[in-house]
Parts: structure tokens; C-alpha cells; sequence
């Protein structure tokens, strides 16, 4: 087994600044990452910004036969993937939304947006967590 690589490999504000925000999170997994951009436009092209459980799953199984571009097992998009959204609070679960076309509340899974302030603190850990929440706001908007 080889030594985790470190963060600090893919920081830089170069990096942040292009939106590459899900490299700065993944890593050199290409694979993870195209997956984290095709689950976070599939969310945002959704007017609550948000995925049931259900369409979620479905989803989880078309990557894992190819259909969308990429082979991704099931299990590695719910252990590697969703959870590092969750536990990183980018994404959460079961917000209860109301469905115009079933006429009934939902428990969904939506991109969150970070509350940040507009302006970035001075330095250290603090401008890098707020950089890392602000490439997230990017990426997650609709312009």
C-alpha cells in the first residue's frame, strides 16, 4: 500500500481559481472526478439543486454499466464519492422538499452552498477553507 498523498500536492490557488475545486477533493482519480461533475450537473440541471434517493440510485447504477461515459462501480460512488460530499457537508440528505408532480414532500440529497463571506480572510488554514468553500459556490451556481 502507498503512503496517502497530501493535499498540499494539488493546493494551489491557480487551481481553485479555474473551479478544478473536485481535483483539489479527489485527488488524481480521474475517473472520481468525472463522476463528481456529472452528479453535480445532473443536481443543478433539477431546480432544487437536488436528486431523490431513488433517481440517486438509478444513477449510481448507470455509471456502473457505462452509460454515462464513464464505468464507475456502485459501491465506490456511495463509499468513495457521495460520502466524502456528505461528511464534507457540500452535499446533504434528506432535506424535505415539496414535488410539484407527485404533490408530496421528499427527502432528497442537495448540493449545499457555503455560507462565506464575499471577501476571503488573510491567511493561513482559514483562506484555505474559505477558498475551498468559494470554488464550491462556483462550481454549484447557475449562472
Amino acid at each position: 500500500m502507498s503512503a496517502p498523498k497530501s493535499i498540499k500536492l494539488y493546493w494551489n490557488d491557480k487551481t481553485v481559481a479555474n473551479g478544478d475545486i473536485l481535483t483539489l477533493l479527489f485527488g488524481d482519480r480521474k475517473e472520481t472526478v468525472s463522476v463528481a461533475k456529472i452528479l453535480v450537473g445532473r443536481m443543478r440541471a433539477d431546480q432544487h439543486l437536488s436528486m431523490t434517493k431513488r433517481e440517486l440510485r438509478f444513477f449510481a447504477k448507470d455509471l456502473e454499466v457505462g452509460k454515462l461515459g464513464v464505468k464507475y462501480s456502485y459501491h465506490n460512488f456511495y463509499v468513495k464519492l457521495l460520502r466524502k460530499l456528505l461528511d464534507l457537508g457540500f452535499i446533504e440528505k434528506d432535506v424535505l422538499i415539496w414535488d410539484e408532480k407527485r404533490k408530496k414532500t421528499e427527502a432528497v440529497y442537495q448540493l449545499k452552498l457555503q455560507p462565506i463571506p464575499e471577501r476571503g480572510p488573510q491567511g493561513g488554514f482559514v483562506k484555505q477553507a474559505w477558498q475551498l468553500a468559494k470554488g464550491w459556490n462556483d462550481l454549484v451556481k447557475i449562472q
